[in-house]
């Protein structure tokens, strides 16, 4: 709204009607915003129950009924943020599914032999430390960051950060996975960049 108020005077001619056309203007761009933003927000939410699909289905006597549960409450989230903005709400939710991946993380962790499948957890811990902390700066000296002759935005670096931190959580329940079904997984490096390399045991015929 404040890229709207700067320009428009010039456009109008700084008359009084500049201040009848900014909401018309700015209506369109809050929807495109809150799509965007479902757009951002939701498959974070798909993400976490992906998670929990994989943390606790191994220990989970009907199979049935926990991905059908998951997919469900995934559809309903998306059709109700499609229609409510969630704000504090969105972040609560999260975080509260994150907690309930953390017992079972650490579990693994703890399980886990392999100091390389190990580092990957611990990478996964500090991009999303990392990543929060940048929101946090962003979010609370967001006005005075902008007055800065360089920006160093900080909500662009959480997303960068982000998408470093569900690659790492991929990757390390990939080879926790993996482990539980006998797989022999293996981090290994493409120009020092982690992934995990399974080697599926041979059908006996």
């Amino acid at each position: 709204m404040p890229h709207y108020s700067m320009y428009l005077p010039q456009l109008q001619g700084g008359t009084i009607r500049t201040n009848i056309f900014i909401p018309k203007l700015c209506w369109p761009g809050w929807r495109e915003q809150g799509r965007l933003q479902q757009s951002d927000e939701t498959p974070m939410v798909w993400e976490m129950l992906l998670y929990l699909y994989v943390l606790y289905s191994p220990d989970w006597h009907y199979r049935s009924t926990m991905p059908t549960f998951l997919f469900l409450y995934g559809a309903a989230f998306a059709v109700a943020h499609s229609l409510v903005r969630f704000r504090i709400g969105f972040k609560v939710h999260y975080i509260v599914l994150c907690l309930l991946c953390v017992p079972r993380m650490y579990k693994y962790y703890i399980q886990t032999k392999d100091v390389a499948a190990k580092r990957l957890a611990k990478l996964y811990v500090a991009t999303i430390f990392l990543g929060t902390l940048c929101w946090l700066f962003d979010r609370i000296f967001c006005k005075k960051l902008s007055h800065w002759y360089m920006n160093p935005q900080g909500h662009a670096w959480w997303h960068v950060l982000m998408g470093f931190n569900s690659y790492f959580a991929n990757a390390f329940l990939m080879f926790c996975r993996a482990q539980q079904l006998g797989w022999k997984p293996q981090v290994v490096h493409l120009f020092g960049f982690p992934y995990v390399k399974i080697q599926k045991p041979k059908k006996r015929e």
